[in-house]
């Protein structure tokens, strides 16, 4: 017999309640399977449940601005070469198919996320998706990925993240800016790197695409400024 912990009586659409284990059992009286969770907040500033709902609130923002990316790509090229250049160094059509191929695939990735793909920074759990984690990560970083984790698309998230704010503005950084940047690491959308550490915001992403056009597309910043930056 299947039964599944974590679900009130009924099923139900309690917000703190959540699928957290199945297992197979009998019938026998007494018969139990011991599941152990971490309800510590994922965010010290707001409750688990909470933390889902912003989540699923800053994905359909973010995935709002990839798509908007899209359009305006597919039909809008001439207005959109000036962004493409500032952040990309190139409008060439090989350029233009890229991006529409590869901003597809990152909308596609986006769209699937739910909150059991954001958890808590779990260095065992990250050996498991085939990664081995980084003990020389800075202090600074707010969220991090197993980039070539295709099955899961796992963001842990780290508790600076629960400090920025959620919308990208005066070149800021920001948890919607953070999603898409993290979700660019992905192997099945542009999979992008943090090139040589240091090529992070506004301003060094549009310093990438004059000095090194050929690595700006391989940056993560320079996708997450291109897609969420409000400037035409």
């Amino acid at each position: 017999m299947e039964s599944t912990y974590g679900m009130p009586p009924g099923g139900g659409n309690h917000p703190e309640w959540f699928t957290v284990g199945e297992a197979m059992t009998n019938t026998a009286e007494g018969s139990t399977v011991d599941v152990f969770v971490n309800t510590t907040p994922i965010c010290p500033n707001m409750t688990n449940a909470e933390f889902r709902q912003l989540m699923m609130r800053l994905r359909d923002d973010a995935l709002k601005l990839i798509n908007l990316r899209v359009l305006a790509l597919s039909t809008l090229w001439a207005k959109e070469q000036a962004r493409v250049k500032a952040y990309f160094g190139s409008t060439d059509e090989a350029m233009r198919q890229e991006l529409v191929k590869k901003s597809n695939a990152l909308s596609g990735v986006m769209n699937g996320l739910r909150p059991k793909n954001f958890i808590r920074p779990d260095p065992e759990a990250e050996k498991v998706l085939g990664c081995v984690p980084n003990i020389n990560a800075p202090d600074g970083v707010v969220a991090h990925v197993c980039s070539p984790d295709t099955a899961t698309h796992t963001i842990a998230i780290h508790e600076k993240f629960c400090t920025l704010p959620q919308v990208t503005k005066s070149r800021r950084d920001s948890m919607q800016l953070t999603l898409v940047h993290e979700c660019s690491h992905f192997e099945d959308t542009f999979a992008t790197v943090d090139y040589k550490s240091i090529y992070y915001g506004q301003f060094m992403a549009q310093r990438l695409a004059i000095e090194e056009p050929n690595m700006a597309m391989k940056n993560a910043d320079n996708i997450a400024w291109y897609v969420c930056s409000a400037d035409e």
